[in-house]
């Protein structure tokens, strides 16, 4: 390259020596051109300087969000009933629904008169019921003297029966026994022959009639004992059939007089049961009654928990449940409102976020009541248990506005009185070189949130999404770097 352009310093001298004053105007235009190429980077400079600084980005698909923040109230739900003796006046409430109590912090206070009065109308009920549990609770036996005396009487019936039947048989049995003498005698004098001379016949014929006077005057005697046997014996056998008639009304009167005694005796003992009951009840109302009384007068809380629900009012008498105290084991429920727009994107099923004091934890919305005149919606989602307490709380929601073919930075959408646009920057040559140049394009956002919006149209190239001073179409910008 050295020894191909040697020529070139004396041609220019040759030339400058044949024509001085060609010289002298090529040296003005060299300054004019250097001049010019001063000017010309001096300006790009003051431009470059002046020129908006912007930065870039594509449209692209995706989704589009919306978190807000609202305030929300936690409830406590459910709990234990909180026992206290009904009936007795209230003098002073000392806590309020919703409030979280520690064990043994006063919820209400009680008429000291009051109280009193009722303690000592409960004992007196308790040695009512006790009284009338130890009556029903010993049964009635049926009286059996009846039975036993009509018993005794027809035993001894019995007794008479036999004997007078023996004394008839022994005294019919005495008189056979005569009259079976008398015959055997009679027939003894028969059989004898006739006895000479006539007048030992004779003697015979008296004795035989004598013999037989006897055997008639036996048999009489037989038949008047055997007579006199049966009427005693019928006599005997009527009386014991009175008595054992006498014997059968007592016992059946007994019989009769034992089943009724046996319902009465039953339904005395379910009775006791129920009066037992009762006396159970009782005793431990007078219980709860001394314990109030032991505390000055004062209802607490039982343990640790959120008194959900209070059943108590000054000057007023107290009914059987005082109130519901929940524990930390019990749930919560959440209620907040959101406006219309953010209502129409939230579900059954949208998480949220709640933070209340230090503690925050995710749930999910169980339900959403129907708009109200302003177009607002009550939004209620449940709450695991443990740590939560009844007052307000934050709520952080985070809804899914859809999926969307071109989102871009809500940086990039410029308003003004003709519409919605965005900046193009396109490359275009100028008089001083190529610039980049920006470009008006109107679109519709369909949807905007969390630092995104969605747009309509179609558009390509790069997009400004910032600058550090105003855009106008048309300007000039340069990229930061």
């Amino acid at each position: 390259m050295k020894h191909r352009f040697s020529f070139l310093p004396q041609a220019v001298t040759a030339w400058r020596d044949s024509d001085p004053q060609q010289a002298g105007r090529l040296g003005t235009v060299g300054k004019f051109f250097a001049a010019m190429l001063l000017l010309t980077l001096v300006a790009r400079g003051i431009a470059g300087a002046s020129m908006p600084r912007i930065t870039v980005g594509q449209a692209s698909a995706g989704t589009i969000t919306r978190s807000s923040t609202v305030q929300g109230s936690i409830s406590v739900q459910g709990g234990t009933p909180i026992s206290v003796p009904e009936g007795l006046l209230v003098a002073e409430v000392t806590a309020t629904a919703g409030q979280h109590l520690a064990k043994g912090e006063a919820i209400a206070r009680f008429d000291a008169a009051a109280l009193a009065q009722a303690i000592a109308e409960k004992q007196a009920q308790v040695g009512q019921l006790e009284t009338s549990a130890a009556q029903l609770s010993d049964p009635d036996q049926a009286d059996s003297f009846a039975l036993q005396q009509a018993q005794q009487q027809l035993d001894r019936a019995y007794a008479d029966t036999r004997q007078t039947w023996q004394a008839g048989e022994e005294t019919v049995a005495k008189a056979q026994q005569q009259r079976d003498e008398a015959q055997s005698a009679l027939r003894a004098l028969q059989s004898q022959p006739a006895a000479t001379p006539e007048s030992a016949e004779a003697e015979r014929q008296q004795q035989i009639a004598a013999a037989q006077s006897a055997l008639d005057a036996a048999e009489t005697a037989l038949a008047a004992a055997q007579e006199s046997a049966a009427a005693a014996n019928k006599a005997a056998t009527d009386t014991a059939q009175n008595y054992e008639d006498a014997r059968d009304s007592a016992a059946h009167s007994y019989r009769q007089s034992a089943a009724d005694l046996a319902k009465t005796n039953a339904a005395n003992q379910a009775q006791a049961a129920v009066t037992r009951a009762q006396l159970d009840a009782a005793r431990a109302t007078l219980d709860a009654l001394q314990a109030l009384e032991q505390a000055g007068g004062v209802l607490t809380a039982p343990a640790d928990g959120t008194l959900t629900r209070l059943d108590l009012a000054a000057g007023q008498a107290s009914s059987a449940v005082a109130g519901l105290l929940a524990d930390e084991t019990t749930g919560s429920v959440l209620t907040f409102s959101l406006d219309r727009e953010a209502a129409g994107l939230a579900t059954v099923g949208t998480s949220v976020t709640v933070t209340q004091g230090s503690r925050s934890a995710q749930t999910a919305i169980t339900a959403l009541a129907d708009p109200a005149e302003d177009g607002s919606v009550r939004v209620t989602a449940l709450l695991d248990a443990g740590g939560w307490q009844a007052g307000a709380a934050s709520v952080e929601l985070r809804l899914n506005a859809g999926q969307y073919p071109q989102c871009l930075p809500a940086t990039a959408i410029q308003t003004d009185s003709s519409g919605t646009f965005v900046y193009l920057m396109e490359e275009q040559s100028t008089l001083l070189g190529r610039q980049n140049v920006l470009v008006r394009l109107p679109v519709t956002v369909e949807a905007q949130g969390d630092g995104m919006a969605a747009v309509s149209g179609s558009i390509s190239g790069q997009v400004v999404t910032g600058a550090d001073k105003p855009l106008s179409a048309g300007a000039w910008v340069r990229v930061a770097s």
